[in-house]
């Protein structure tokens, strides 16, 4: 019966294939002999599909539930032309009931059982055919052994536990689609299941469902322990398992309770998991330290689990090496002896040279037995030596035998009880190659009542100047110390300089303040440096080269400061906006300072101005914008490349509402009404500004008005607006 069932699906789509190639030759064949216009005038529409898809009994398209889709095509015939014109994708789809049957774009899905009429819509013609939709199967079972499963099941975990799937369709009710089921767990920390097959994991419930073509069967399983407990014994440190690094490892035991009464030993066979194997590990029983911390191990059997706390931690305080630090070492030199002692809980030292674990991160470099370093090549290595959970390192530096030295620089600048780092010292090896051999350099001063050498630093002992003389393998180099006042800070007198581009513009004048307060101009003796290629630094003088932004950085002694400087065409004209500027006291407005270059080209300069403000009490000016401080007048002006602008500040009082004279009017035909407008501000005292308000009628044929004046033209009722400096009120007039 599966077989026919299969045969048929099979003959079926095999007939879809043939049609859709017969359709595809159609098409190509109309499409090579004939040109369709671009404004197809349609005579009408039909629908195509496949013969195996129609059922004549029922006269409707059948589709089934989650199974094939069926292809429904509308053809449209064109005036003019004996080819039809494929429209599907074009044409507009609906089915009557999509509960039943979907349609998009000419394919039909089955929703569920039952009809649907499916219409398409094309160029003002409409055309419907029946759908039915059913399940493939009427049903689907679970089976175990050859019995119905029931709606739940009590089982315990280790039995075996499998299910089969069938279908049933009409009279046929043993189709056997356990395999092409979807199959899931709604639980999978208790149950899992593969093809029917149920792999039990944890005590509890889990739902078992399989899914075929729209249909679904599930079965509960409620899973329980065969045994009551499972314990673990770990001697006598009762619930917590304590082990040192580097010692014995710790076997524990698991004991099951059935629930018939005893225990079983079930250590071999119980699941062992350590909750973080960076602290301890566990196989069988066996917890093994690996490094110094707090962990739990479980053990779990058949849904019965205990837990025991394990504490790790290492016998020993510390290790310590001798040296401690960075050592270096020449490719020449005999073997350097390193120890090594801990230091235990108990506070006593041992020497453990001989015992600890030593390694070298670069045996190439240098190697490491027992302690004793061998130099092997010029570079760098890590020699570390460990004991039982405590480990130190330190790195070793073999250096090539040396020709000549220099050093970076010749003099270095100093001040009074300040210490520095000695100069790097550069060394020729026998190729040529220079190498850096500042930290096995011997420093010393040849004054030291002005500077002492103390930890690879110079201190300054008092004014004055002395030679600092570094020597490595008796190779000598100087260099000159001088100290000074120390200084405190330099000042720029600009902070941002705009310079002509192509013209030489003098350096910003700098001033150091010393630590006793004295303050130098130090413009001569100032270093400029800056990054950019688009300027020229000469010995007194800059010159841009290009349009750019940049910074320059004046330095002297140990203190910077910087000056941004902007290369640009000259400005022949500024243009400022507003050229007044009215405000509230209080509020802010921004001011627009346009600069016209002699190309004609122009640029905003309104944050780059500087800005000076006549009265501070009146108004005050940062960057692009002035705040308003109190009512009155005054003036900013701002300056850029010589030029300047001013323009006048008028600072007014805020208004807070209008009062009129009265709400409402009545007026006999021919009356007038003279209304007065009182301002009340926010600052001083109120106004009357009757005349200098807008006033608006609302129905001139009703009542007119002209500054305040209102005349009753005719009867009715009018609204007379005052609107002054934003703010309106009106009046209500009634004529009779």
């Amino acid at each position: 019966m599966n077989f026919s069932l299969r045969f048929s699906m099979s003959l079926k789509e095999t007939r879809r294939w043939l049609a859709a190639v017969l359709a595809a030759a159609i098409l190509m064949t109309s499409a090579s002999g004939v040109v369709i216009a671009a404004e197809d005038t349609v005579t009408g529409i039909e629908f195509n599909y496949e013969a195996s898809d129609y059922n004549s009994s029922t006269s409707s398209l059948e589709v089934f539930v989650e199974d094939d889709k069926v292809n429904l095509s509308v053809f449209a015939s064109i005036s003019g032309s004996s080819s039809k014109k494929d429209v599907t994708t074009e044409a507009t789809w609906k089915s009557s009931n999509t509960a039943f049957v979907k349609v998009d774009k000419g394919i039909l899905s089955g929703v569920g059982k039952g009809t649907a009429t499916i219409s398409a819509t094309y160029k003002g013609f409409t055309i419907s055919i029946k759908a039915a939709s059913d399940y493939v199967y009427d049903s689907i079972t679970l089976m175990q052994n050859s019995s119905e499963a029931p709606a739940s099941k009590d089982i315990e975990i280790g039995q075996a536990l499998a299910f089969t799937l069938y279908g049933a369709k009409g009279s046929v009710t043993d189709l056997a689609v356990t395999t092409e089921a979807v199959w899931t767990t709604s639980n999978a920390a208790v149950a899992t299941v593969d093809e029917g097959v149920i792999t039990l994991i944890g005590v509890g419930s889990a739902a078992i469902s399989a899914k075929l073509k729209g249909k679904t069967d599930t079965i509960t399983l409620n899973v329980s322990s065969p045994y009551k407990t499972i314990t673990i014994d770990s001697g006598a440190s009762g619930n917590l398992v304590e082990l040192n690094i580097g010692y014995d490892d710790k076997a524990l035991t698991a004991s099951a309770a059935p629930k018939t009464g005893g225990t079983e030993p079930v250590t071999d066979v119980a699941k062992w998991v350590s909750a973080n194997e960076k602290i301890a590990t566990v196989k069988k029983g066996v917890v093994s330290a690996v490094s110094a911390g707090k962990t739990t191990i479980t053990v779990s059997y058949k849904g019965v689990s205990a837990t025991v706390d394990v504490v790790v931690r290492t016998a020993f305080q510390s290790i310590k090496l001798s040296p401690e630090k960075e050592y270096h070492l020449m490719l020449q030199d005999s073997p350097l002896q390193i120890k090594a002692a801990v230091l235990d809980n108990a506070n006593v030292t041992t020497d453990v040279t001989n015992t600890a674990e030593w390694a070298s991160s670069n045996v190439v470099v240098a190697t490491v037995s027992a302690g004793k370093v061998t130099p092997k090549a010029v570079g760098t290595t890590k020699i570390t030596a460990s004991h039982k959970g405590v480990s130190r390192s330190i790195d070793i530096i073999v250096y090539p035998s040396v020709n000549e030295l220099s050093v970076e620089s010749k003099t270095i600048d100093g001040f009074n009880g300040i210490s520095g780092d000695l100069p790097a010292i550069m060394a020729t090896t026998f190729d040529g190659t220079k190498i850096d051999v500042s930290k096995i350099a011997a420093w010393t001063s040849s004054d030291q009542k002005i500077a002492i050498i103390e930890d690879g630093k110079w201190t300054a002992k008092e004014l004055g100047e002395t030679t600092l003389t570094a020597t490595v393998q008796g190779h000598k180099v100087e260099v000159k110390l001088i100290v000074h006042v120390k200084p405190l800070k330099l000042i720029a007198d600009v902070k941002d300089l705009s310079i002509i581009l192509g013209k030489e513009t003098s350096y910003p004048s700098v001033t150091v303040i010393n630590e006793d307060g004295e303050e130098e101009d130090v413009s001569s003796k100032i270093k400029w440096k800056t990054t950019s290629e688009d300027i020229v630094l000469k010995e007194t003088t800059m010159k841009g080269l290009d349009v750019a932004s940049l910074t320059l950085t004046a330095t002297y002694l140990t203190k910077s400061v910087s000056v941004r400087i902007k290369v640009e065409e000259e400005i022949t004209k500024l243009v400022v906006d507003p050229v007044t500027v009215e405000l509230y006291p209080g509020k802010t407005k921004s001011v627009k300072v346009t600069g016209y270059y002699k190309s004609g080209k122009q640029v905003s300069l309104s944050s780059k101005m500087n800005w000076e403000v006549g009265n501070p009490g009146i108004a005050t000016v940062s960057s692009t914008s002035v705040k308003a401080v109190a009512v009155g007048t005054t003036k900013i002006t701002g300056s850029y490349q010589g030029k300047t602008v001013v323009v006048p500040i008028v600072v007014v009082q805020k208004l807070k509402s209008l009062v009129l004279s009265t709400k409402s009017v009545q007026l006999s035909t021919g009356g007038t009404y003279s209304a007065k407008l009182q301002a009340n501000f926010t600052t001083g005292t109120p106004a009357n500004v009757t005349e200098s308000a807008v006033w608006t009628t609302s129905k001139a044929s009703v009542a007119t008005v002209e500054d305040g004046k209102i005349v009753a033209v005719s009867k009715g009722t009018a609204s007379i607006k005052a609107s002054y400096a934003g703010k309106s009120v009106t009046i209500r007039v009634t004529v009779k």
